[in-house]
């Protein structure tokens, strides 16, 4: 729950531990007991994936941390094929959750492993400190630096050793869960307004309960908005502390409805994209008309729901076990498909 308390220098915010006072300070202190991290392991495998951090810039401090299949490494010159790249961004609402947390490490060595797959997991800077959009921003960061990875003209002795050896630049897809999609799709707008990322080459977006937001209360904000994990009231609370000061839930920042992105929708192609949505999530109806919109525009999207699931929808590590094998499945095939429609 979120609380206020009125009494100057007091907690002004709580949520997950989290504490926000009303001077400004931020105290994580508490979440970071009930979230533990961990650390990378480049040289001992965890769920048939290694991993290591990078920083990617030194002035802001972002980083990410870096998964590979431990096959691929194992693999002789011969054998190793180029792995597709993705760009993974977590949820948490712009304020909870880093690249380190225990629960996102396994989570994306799994995917690494499954979907054979280096995977690159961003640890964006977060709200309250840094507000909108400083998490867009650093999805674009992110996406300049594997652009120099991938560059002829780097600096070997600058280049990720992974990266390097064996990511394929030609096939980079950009992932990310709740409010990582929401980074997901500000960044690859971001990106299409830009010059290109040459020689990296976005093929698809995975966005995974994509978490917009809005000023009127939708259908399914009400249906399930106080019986869901993510809790209409929490999300306001989230988007009050993410959202520029005196910015409401109209803002760019918030919905894609608005003529900014409906202009440049009409003057730009989108990669393909997979939107995964759980049928009981409070935010199930903005998701499906997200979907809509980017359909409307000419996009290729392919929708994919679970009507047992609600905001904590963790594909493709769903929960039900004989769901998980279809879960990666589904994810393997849109990364396949995306790869071959541009090689064929």
């Amino acid at each position: 729950m979120v609380t206020t308390v009125d009494a100057p220098g007091q907690v002004q915010y709580e949520i997950h531990g989290v504490k926000i006072y009303q001077n400004g300070k931020v105290d994580r202190s508490e979440y970071n007991l009930m979230f533990p991290t961990t650390p990378a392991n480049p040289d001992h495998p965890s769920h048939g994936a290694l991993s290591r951090d990078v920083i990617i810039d030194s002035g802001t401090g972002i980083w990410v941390r870096l998964y590979i299949p431990e096959r691929a490494l194992c693999a002789s010159e011969g054998e190793a094929a180029r792995l597709p790249i993705i760009l993974y961004i977590h949820g948490g609402r712009f304020v909870l959750i880093s690249a380190a947390s225990a629960s996102l490490h396994e989570y994306c060595c799994k995917i690494a492993a499954r979907i054979g797959a280096l995977v690159v997991s961003l640890d964006y800077r977060l709200a309250p400190e840094h507000k909108l959009p400083t998490a867009f921003e650093d999805g674009l960061s992110a996406l300049k630096w594997l652009q120099v990875q991938g560059s002829e003209q780097q600096d070997h002795g600058l280049k990720d050793p992974w990266l390097s050896a064996h990511g394929d630049f030609g096939s980079c897809f950009i992932m990310g869960r709740s409010a990582g999609g929401t980074v997901v799709h500000q960044t690859v707008f971001g990106a299409a307004a830009g010059d290109g990322f040459d020689p990296l080459k976005i093929r698809g977006l995975i966005s995974v309960i994509p978490a917009f937001g809005g000023i009127d209360r939708t259908s399914s904000e009400i249906e399930y908005g106080e019986t869901d994990s993510l809790t209409v009231k929490m999300a306001d609370d989230l988007w009050a502390l993410a959202l520029p000061e005196g910015a409401d839930r109209s803002h760019p920042y918030s919905t894609f409805l608005t003529p900014e992105t409906q202009a440049l929708l009409k003057r730009v192609e989108l990669p393909p994209s997979l939107v995964v949505v759980g049928a009981q999530d409070p935010l199930h109806d903005r998701q499906i008309e997200y979907v809509d919109f980017l359909r409307q525009a000419g996009n290729d999207v392919t929708l994919l729901e679970y009507p047992q699931y609600g905001h904590d929808l963790p594909y493709p590590e769903v929960i039900r076990e004989e769901d998980v094998e279809e879960a990666y499945s589904s994810m393997r095939q849109f990364i396949t498909k995306c790869v071959n429609r541009n090689t064929s």
